[in-house]
């Protein structure tokens, strides 16, 4: 059950986000650096009323065993939809939903990320996987849906859809409806000598500005609890988010052309079974908070 404790009003922050474009560009886009963004003022934990509640579909259940089956007879959907996890190690409610991307894992056409956040640390266990750009993309998501506060668990589907701990039949009809929407980029791949030539192109208007992120991930971590909320559980957790990279800007309007070389985006710091995918998604106004993810690109 998601608890009241489970939810976090978002911690104030001055955050300059990270680096210039990587050199996996190769044409067709500017590097631009990330804005700057002011988090509110506003730290610790807040109650949301019974009418927020029921606003974002009520206090709903997760459960590890209650996942409902993947969609049959329905044709495979060309890309993979993103669905984005929002937990912490420290967060009591968290488990169920940790294992329910598990469960998403096994489904060909869904790419679950695990995204470890880390405003729990002070209950007594600092999440091992959690980085503050991690929580500064959860207030992002916030501050574009307009909502007040962060909590955990949060699963995002597609970068526009999401709930309060969805149960299993609201969760699979969120990401269906992103699996059958309108392809709107055009996705080329052709093998190289020495990688891969990725060329993006749009199928319709995009409108604005589109972020192109390279996504570091983990596809399996086990890690022993011993303090905290989960204190004395084993928990083994899936494509596990171990760094994001802001690669260019892409104004959608022209082809986008892509170099990967395993060079560009091998890192000693990640462990040999570290995996990549590349996501296309749309920043919105003029302060980029994130939106639509157009699509995502497994590397390896």
């Amino acid at each position: 059950m998601l608890s009241v404790s489970g939810w976090c009003r978002t911690h104030s922050r001055l955050v300059q986000a990270g680096a210039f474009a990587a050199a996996l560009l190769a044409g067709g886009g500017t590097a631009l650096a990330q804005p700057i963004i002011l988090a509110p003022d506003d730290p610790g934990r807040m109650v949301p009323s019974l009418s927020e509640a029921l606003e974002n579909g009520g206090f709903s259940n997760f459960s590890a065993s209650d996942v409902a089956a993947p969609t049959v007879d329905l044709p495979a959907a060309t890309q993979p939809v993103v669905v984005e996890l929002f937990t912490s190690q420290g967060c009591s409610s968290c488990p169920p939903a940790d294992a329910m991307l598990t469960r998403l894992a096994q489904q060909p056409d869904v790419l679950p990320l695990s995204y470890h956040v880390d405003y729990w640390d002070y209950l007594g266990w600092a999440d091992s996987f959690a980085r503050p750009e991690f929580t500064d993309r959860q207030e992002a998501y916030a501050r574009a849906a307009g909502e007040r506060s962060v909590y955990t668990p949060q699963m995002i589907v597609g970068g526009i859809e999401t709930a309060v701990a969805p149960g299993p039949t609201q969760l699979m009809g969120l990401i269906d409806s992103r699996r059958f929407a309108a392809t709107t980029v055009s996705v080329m791949r052709e093998p190289t000598d020495k990688g891969e030539v990725i060329e993006l192109s749009p199928l319709s208007e995009l409108g604005g500005q589109i972020d192109i992120m390279l996504v570091r991930y983990a596809p399996e971590r086990q890690v022993d609890l011993t303090e905290g909320e989960n204190r004395g559980r084993s928990m083994t957790y899936t494509n596990v988010v171990l760094g994001t990279q802001h690669l260019t800007t892409w104004d959608g309007t022209t082809t986008l052309r892509l170099n990967v070389h395993p060079e560009h985006f091998a890192d000693e710091r990640f462990g040999p079974d570290t995996r990549h995918v590349v996501l296309v998604q749309q920043m919105m106004g003029k302060r980029r908070l994130p939106g639509r993810i157009l699509t995502a690109i497994p590397l390896d």
